[in-house]
């Protein structure tokens, strides 16, 4: 099993806020990175089952599952106390496995939108230890990295240094949001 790169504590981790106004995903951005990341994950060793963890990486784990033809399982993690842009994620996050079999073999993709501090992966990854066959391999996907986070995953789009809104949460007050880059290239450690 592999677990995410850390590069240090998770839980101490903080998100960077340089408060420029929130960064936008456009429905066509996704589109563009859901492509890039599809071609990147399957460049290597086939996936045999794709987890989301809920509410925010069930949108992008749905479409990778769909595009990879593996089964969609569902893992409800909680760590911010609102959804209120700018909040600081409290380092404790609870875990809902509820949604995902007993036993996953081969090589297991983890999905979220956002990496911020790390914490919600690691405990995802940790949580899903118990579940994977011996030989599995546990690998992380996520859109954008805060650069505040203690934590690599295998495959991500943008790193971000402010509050990111996606396409499936509640838009951004109208005129204070900037739309992300256009993505060029998937990230890796």
């Amino acid at each position: 099993m592999t677990t995410p790169h850390l590069t240090g504590a998770p839980e101490r981790a903080r998100r960077v806020f340089d408060h420029a106004g929130p960064w936008q995903l456009t429905s066509a951005l996704y589109t563009t990175a859901l492509g890039l990341l599809t071609d990147a994950v399957r460049a290597g060793t086939p996936i045999t089952a794709v987890v989301g963890i809920a509410e925010g990486g069930m949108t992008l784990a749905r479409d990778l599952a769909a595009a990879l033809a593996v089964p969609l399982h569902r893992a409800a993690a909680r760590h911010n106390p609102t959804a209120a842009i700018y909040t600081q994620a409290t380092g404790k996050v609870t875990c809902d496995l509820s949604g995902v079999p007993d036993r996953l073999a081969g090589r297991v993709l983890l999905v979220d939108d956002i990496c911020g501090t790390g914490a919600t992966v690691t405990t995802v990854a940790d949580a899903l230890a118990p579940r994977l066959a011996a030989d599995a391999r546990l690998s992380v996907l996520t859109l954008c990295r805060n650069t505040g986070s203690a934590v690599l995953p295998d495959w991500w789009i943008w790193d971000v240094s402010d509050w990111v809104c996606f396409p499936w949460e509640q838009p951004p007050p109208r005129g204070q949001a900037r739309p992300l880059p256009v993505p060029r290239k998937v990230r890796t450690p």
